[in-house]
């Protein structure tokens, strides 16, 4: 019961506590293109939440082999960035390969998916939080859907954030940027900080 229950307050804090965007202003770019059309919001989703939880489970074993030399922090990116874009390669050509209609509809979300600053900068957060692979998969899984929760939360305001009932100097860009501040302010004051003056 004791593991069940430290499984779900890790999933609940991968996906609220350390929301990848609003506590960290990683993808900022990727979730204000997606954000513009809801349409996307579902294939983008499952997109970002495969290669964040698929990634994770190569890099805790990626990890253990980089850690046998000191200075592997040199060229972990690297690593970490050619892994990503096989992953992405395999995952095109199996879709193409295996499910032809998936791969229609899916091929335009797996490149911003899989390559944007959201999901290297998990597998940097992830590799420095995390021991065993349970943990490797389910903050991999949960920073995936704090992605889509992220997304989700910017897309239901986006035309309200572009309305003409917004200040012209504010409107779109500038107010979007707000709002996501706030966002974050507030995700931040659930994880349990506080300000100290």
């Amino acid at each position: 019961m004791d593991m069940l229950k430290n499984i779900i307050l890790t999933a609940f804090t991968a996906v609220f506590a350390e929301n990848i965007i609003f506590s960290g202003a990683l993808g900022t770019s990727t979730l204000i293109i997606v954000s513009r059309n809801r349409k996307n919001l579902l294939g983008f989703g499952l997109s970002v939440t495969y290669i964040t939880a698929l990634m994770s489970v190569i890099t805790y074993f990626l990890n253990k082999a980089l850690r046998i030399d000191e200075n592997s922090y040199i060229y972990t990116p690297l690593v970490y960035i050619i892994i990503l874009g096989a992953v992405y390669i395999l995952t095109l050509l199996c879709l193409w390969r295996f499910a032809p209609a998936v791969f229609r509809r899916m091929k335009k979300y797996i490149h911003i998916s899989a390559f944007n600053c959201a999901v290297l900068g998990a597998l940097f957060l992830i590799s420095e939080r995390c021991e065993t692979l349970g943990e490797y998969f389910i903050h991999g899984l949960g920073i995936g859907l704090g992605f889509v929760l992220a997304v989700y939360l910017t897309a239901i305001v986006y035309d309200r954030l572009y309305s003409e009932k917004a200040p012209y100097s504010f409107r779109g860009y500038p107010l979007l940027l707000i709002y996501i501040g706030i966002l974050g302010m507030a995700f931040w004051g659930l994880s349990g900080h506080t300000l100290k003056f």
